[in-house]
């Protein structure tokens, strides 16, 4: 679990230009009509932000009433912050019945990504967290038996999924939809804001997805946080209507050196060691946010290759801070 905000992202210079937080409409040509307004909340153990604007000002704020309550849907679904989630009475008590249609949606997403990707995306791995975290509480690290011992219980092919259970197959099993279920809410909240007649938005639900464009009729414009100790440039991109999702190992790392964090090998137990960020660009911010995943557990030479069957785009940065990408006309 990432207990911290993840910021991966920051707020480009046609944001920031922006100038003004929260009512009232902007002073470009393009968007003089437009009424802007902003919701920020917590959800999933971090810091969340909505930004929308509307030509009706009370259809605004029913937008935003609803995308909150999406989001407060998804976490009651899927939020291991919450003891009485779905997720979390599931892995307490080994079987869910009845589980939601968004659930059941955000798991088969999740066979189908650990299906293609030989199991490098595995919601399984909850019990590799728990080992970690329980030895960093003792200032240790896993030793090589308990880790063998969780890895058994790793395996997306044990959580028997239809419409009327879940249910995990061997006990001490555990799930965690930290790693998709961010990215799910940004695109429903895309939803949500788009049945409403919202047509320019920024959707931080720890996950990115945006519509149209940001005040002034700019384009949304982003920069990828370096995670290096070393110094080095910060690429920036333009938003092109997909959606961004970013991990790193910058804010919830099991050891200073930064080398075991939160992102686990469902294979060795262990974090990988190529990067220290993935950021994907996909039309799925559900599928971005999964497929961050898989690329932390891609060695370089294949990432290219990895990038184009899955058909995104992706920004790395490997543990000596170098960059690579493969959407350099976007960056900058």
């Amino acid at each position: 679990m990432n207990t911290s905000r993840r910021q991966c992202l920051r707020w480009g210079s046609s944001l920031m230009a922006a100038g003004v937080i929260g009512q009232g409409a902007f002073a470009g040509v393009a968007d003089r009509q437009l009424v802007w307004r902003e919701r920020a909340l917590i959800g999933f153990g971090t810091s969340l932000w909505l930004r929308a604007a509307h030509d009706n000002a009370d259809q605004l704020e029913l937008a935003l009433n609803d995308a909150v309550k999406a989001i407060r849907g998804v976490e009651t679904d899927m939020s291991l912050f919450n003891p009485d989630s779905a997720v979390s009475r599931l892995n307490r008590d080994g079987v869910l019945h009845q589980p939601s249609a968004q659930l059941l949606s955000v798991l088969s997403l999740a066979r189908h990504v650990s299906a293609r990707s030989q199991g490098a995306f595995d919601v399984t791995v909850q019990p590799l967290w728990n080992v970690w975290s329980q030895a960093q509480a003792a200032d240790s690290l896993p030793d090589h038996k308990q880790l063998q011992r969780q890895l058994k219980l790793v395996n997306w092919r044990a959580l028997e999924v239809s419409a009327n259970s879940l249910r995990l197959n061997t006990r001490g099993m555990g799930i965690s939809l930290n790693g998709i279920a961010q990215g799910y809410a940004a695109d429903l909240v895309r939803s949500v804001l788009q049945s409403h007649g919202v047509m320019h938005a920024l959707i931080d639900t720890g996950e990115t997805a945006t519509l149209g464009q940001a005040p002034g009729d700019k384009p949304w414009r982003f920069g990828i946080e370096s995670t290096s100790r070393v110094k080095t440039s910060q690429p920036e991109m333009t938003a092109d209507g997909r959606a961004m999702a970013t991990s790193s190992d910058a804010h919830t790392a099991f050891t200073p050196d930064h080398a075991h964090h939160h992102i686990f090998n469902p294979h060795t137990g262990d974090s990988p060691r190529y990067w220290s960020s993935a950021t994907v660009i996909a039309p799925s911010c559900a599928m971005a946010d999964a497929l961050t995943k898989v690329f932390f557990m891609c060695p370089p030479p294949l990432v290219q290759r990895t990038a184009r069957a899955w058909g995104v785009d992706v920004i790395m940065q490997d543990k000596n801070g170098k960059w690579m990408n493969t959407l350099s006309s976007a960056l900058s």
